[in-house]
């Protein structure tokens, strides 16, 4: 009996633990999104000051995100989101904003992709 309550403690735990992970990453994904959005409509409205101070925000959290995410995530998602916000940073410090929103839907949706992977479904599983 001693045995059984062990393995039911440890997967209580483990499940607790996977849960807590998903909400983790999910709210810095949500963050990141929104500023994102944010940074779309500041290169829209052209406003160049505005949009270094976005970015350096955007910088901040992704690295904050990446310290706990480089653990969990698969790193080719990882690495495709910093080249892509390279990308962006490069298009946007040459002055050609379709290509930084190009550069910007591409960064969401790489962002949008990760916690979605990480969710345990049966599309997921097989």
């Amino acid at each position: 009996m001693k045995v059984f309550t062990g393995v039911i403690i440890f997967f209580i735990l483990f499940f607790t633990l996977g849960w807590y992970t998903e909400v983790i990453i999910t709210d810095q994904a949500e963050m990141i999104l929104t500023e994102l959005e944010s940074l779309a409509t500041y290169v829209k409205s052209a406003d160049p000051e505005t949009i270094n101070n976005q970015l350096e925000v955007i910088n901040q959290l992704w690295v904050k995100a990446r310290n706990f995410w480089v653990l969990l995530i698969d790193h080719h998602d990882l690495d495709d989101f910093e080249v892509a916000l390279a990308r962006t940073k490069a298009f946007l410090d040459n002055n050609v904003p379709v290509l930084a929103l190009s550069g910007i839907a591409e960064l969401k949706q790489i962002i949008y992709r990760i916690p979605d992977q990480l969710r345990l479904n049966l599309e997921n599983l097989f």
